[in-house]
Parts: C-alpha cells; sequence; structure tokens
C-alpha cells in the first residue's frame, strides 16, 4: 500500500507539475506573442493606412502621422522580450523588415520631389507595395506561431491530463485492495480533479472560456487551475485587444471609423461626420508636460461621450483617430445641438487645466515650431462638420478630404466653433 501510494502520489505531482509548467509557459509567452503581434499588425496598417495617403495627398500632416505610427511600432517592438529563441528571432527579423519598409517609403518620398512631385511610378510603388506586405507577413507568421505554440501545448496537456488520469485511477484501483479508506480519499482527491482539469482543457481548446469547472484543492492542482483562471483571463482579454481601440481613452481608432463610415455610406443612411481638433494643444503640452496633455484628451473624450449619452441617440458613433482629433458620426437632425454642448462643456472645462497665472493671462508662453517662443491663446476647440444632405459622398477618403479642409476654416476663428459643409455637388 505504501509503495502504491507513494507511486500513484509521485506520478500525480509530477504530472500536475508539468501540466502547470505548460499553463504557465501559454500564459508568459504564447499568449504575449499573440496579444503583441495583434497589436503590432494594428499599428502597422494605421502606419501604412497614412503611407497611402500621403502617397496620393502628399500632405505634410499625413506623413508626420506616419512616422508617428513608425514611432509607434518600433517601440512596441522594443519593448517585447522572449525567452524562446524561435520568438525573438522572429521579433528580429519583423525589425530588420519594418526598417527596410521605412527606407522605402522615404525612396517613395525622394522619387516624388525628383519628379517634379509628379506620381510616382507603378514600379516603385510595388516595390512599396512589396515591403509593406513583407511586413504583414512576419506579423502574421508571429501570431501563427504563438497560436500553433499554444494549440500544441493545449493539447499536450489535454494528452498529459488524460494519461495521468488513466494511470492514477488504475493505481487507485490497485490500492484498493489494501486500503479501500485510503483508496476512496486517493480517488476522492486526485481522480476527481484530473477528471475537473481534463475538462477544462477540452473547453479551453474549443474556446468556452466562461463554463470552466470550479477546482477546489490546496496543492498542485490548486496551482494549476489558478493558472487555468489567468490563462483563460488572458485569452479572453486577447480577444477583446482585436477592437481598434486607442490605449489612451480606449475609443475605436482609424479603422473603426472608416468602417462605420463605409457601412452608412453602403446603406446610404443620412449621417454628419464631425472632425473634433484641439486648438492649440501642442503648445500646452510643451508647456506643462505628455502627462497634463493626456489628461485634456481624456477629458475631451468623456465630454463627447457624456454628450451624446445625454442628446444622441442609439447609432452615434464616438471614435479617436489619434493625437488630439476626435470623430463623432451621428444623425444631421440633432449634430448642431450635440456640437453646441461639447464646445459648451469644453470651454468651461479646459481652463481648469492652466496654472492659475496662465488662466488669468489668457494665455501661456511656449516655442512654435520654429523654436520662437510665442503668445498661445487658452486651447479651443474646432469642429469640421460633413453631410452628405446636400452632396453626394461615396467614400471615406471623400469625407476625409472635406473635413480637412473645414477644419482648417474652423481655425482661422479666435474661439471655440463649429462649421457645417453647406456645399452642393455641382
Amino acid at each position: 500500500m505504501v509503495l502504491l501510494t507513494v507511486a500513484a502520489g509521485l506520478y500525480a505531482t509530477v504530472s500536475l507539475n508539468r501540466l502547470s509548467s505548460l499553463s504557465k509557459d501559454v500564459v508568459q509567452e504564447d499568449l504575449p506573442l499573440i496579444e503583441s503581434s495583434i497589436n503590432l499588425t494594428e499599428s502597422f496598417i494605421a502606419q501604412d493606412l497614412y503611407a497611402n495617403r500621403f502617397l496620393i495627398l502628399h500632405n505634410p500632416k499625413v506623413k508626420a502621422l506616419f512616422w508617428e505610427r513608425s514611432d509607434e511600432f518600433k517601440a512596441r517592438l522594443l519593448g517585447l522580450h522572449f525567452t524562446n529563441p524561435a520568438h525573438e528571432e522572429l521579433k528580429e527579423r519583423v525589425a530588420r523588415s519594418h526598417q527596410d519598409y521605412d527606407e522605402s517609403f522615404r525612396k517613395q518620398e525622394r522619387l516624388f520631389e525628383r519628379q517634379n512631385r509628379s506620381p510616382v511610378r507603378s514600379a516603385e510603388m510595388g516595390a512599396f507595395k512589396a515591403s509593406s506586405d513583407q511586413v504583414l507577413s512576419l506579423l502574421r507568421q508571429m501570431e501563427r506561431l504563438g497560436r500553433s505554440d499554444q494549440n500544441e501545448k493545449t493539447i499536450l496537456t489535454n494528452r498529459s491530463s488524460s494519461r495521468a488520469f488513466q494511470i492514477t485511477v488504475v493505481l487507485a484501483a490497485l490500492s484498493l485492495i489494501f486500503g479501500l479508506g485510503f483508496t476512496i480519499y486517493l480517488n476522492f482527491h486526485l481522480a476527481s480533479s484530473m477528471r475537473q482539469l481534463k475538462e477544462a482543457t477540452h473547453m479551453i481548446g474549443q474556446g468556452q472560456f466562461d463554463r470552466l469547472p470550479t477546482i477546489r484543492a490546496t496543492d498542485e492542482v490548486a496551482e494549476l487551475a489558478e493558472s487555468f483562471k489567468w490563462m483563460t483571463k488572458r485569452l479572453q482579454e486577447l480577444g477583446e485587444m482585436n477592437l481598434d481601440a486607442n490605449p489612451l481613452t480606449r475609443l475605436p481608432g482609424n479603422l473603426a471609423i472608416e468602417r462605420a463610415l463605409l457601412l452608412r455610406l453602403k446603406e446610404g443612411i443620412p449621417f454628419a461626420f464631425c472632425l473634433i481638433d484641439l486648438d492649440n494643444f501642442k503648445a500646452f503640452g510643451d508647456r506643462y508636460g505628455y502627462a497634463r496633455g493626456s489628461e485634456v484628451l481624456k477629458k475631451v473624450s468623456e465630454i463627447v461621450i457624456l454628450t451624446v449619452q445625454t442628446l444622441g441617440k442609439n447609432g452615434d458613433f464616438v471614435g479617436h483617430i489619434g493625437g488630439d482629433d476626435f470623430v463623432l458620426i451621428t444623425d444631421p437632425v440633432h449634430v448642431e445641438k450635440l456640437c453646441e454642448m461639447i464646445i459648451k462643456e469644453f470651454d468651461e472645462g479646459i481652463p481648469g487645466f492652466y496654472d492659475e497665472d496662465d488662466r488669468k493671462r489668457g494665455y501661456i508662453i511656449s516655442k512654435d515650431r520654429r523654436d520662437v517662443e510665442q503668445k498661445f491663446p487658452l486651447m479651443t476647440l474646432s469642429i469640421a462638420i460633413v453631410t452628405n444632405q446636400r452632396r453626394q459622398i461615396n467614400t471615406p477618403m471623400q469625407v476625409a478630404e472635406i473635413a480637412a479642409q473645414l477644419k482648417q476654416y474652423a481655425k482661422t476663428f479666435p474661439r471655440s466653433i463649429y462649421v457645417v459643409d453647406q456645399r452642393r455637388n455641382a
């Protein structure tokens, strides 16, 4: 009985430790790889979108957004650390490919300038597209590698738990001959837990995260159960990461905004697209720093969301393009009422972010883009409103172009203001 008991205990302990190790490996290595590849893919798609827009529009602001996304991609990639050499080697390949992509963009830019700002030839564009595809291919390979490792370890965990369950039951049955009482305890304590672990493994492999059994134990089984809970939580979070959300405000980003516009354009729904931009935000950030600037952006997102919740209706969309640019898509009928409330709340709340002396003066002293000190008034809000009531709009790009023009016009006013596109089709 002692030998069988020791054998059963040792085997169960070794098996449980192995299962715990596999689960931890999934949580600490494979899931971060999958999550990172998804985040990097989202960041690179946004960067590539700005690249294509610049090559079409040749707007310096679009180019600046391209390089901001490039720096964001590099920062995220630099922050990744893997213990698996294969994962680390793939990370280095992504870094090199992304560097080649940035250099290819510079070549496109130089070609455009050398050709007297005439369109870049298709051959050069093909090379640039190839560099973009290479980065995306490596990112997809990174995600596939993570998912493949995760699936293999899940299958291995399932097999190990099944084998451990079977052997434990056999040892328990043999031990029953020598001590029924001890065997009942062993079977209840280990076999029952192993069944639950097997069931949990199956459910995780099938994506059924909400029906995992509760495993009550105080030894290695409990540690493994905690690993399963953690892995389940991380898998659920990973699913949520697929949302195109801004990391600061958690509002939908560029891809979600384009999808929302495309849906309305495809179904012929009347809409009002509001591009909300902060005036003098850069000077504020230079004066008070990144942290306080982030608080301002959070405040603006809260104002827009609360206004939509109070005065809007179901179906209204709020997004964050990035930086100090926000988007509101609503019904043209009540768009002006929403914009008036947003401006009112903004003008009342924004002075509180300034120091008392600056608030009393009504301006701050900061350096402009030419490194010359100037007086910058307190921040105001410019809202450009594009609707399809008076003109036919076919693409999100058309909406963006009209909104950009209106925004520049709105910024000529020294106060918070919204302007509505009144032009009609010729």
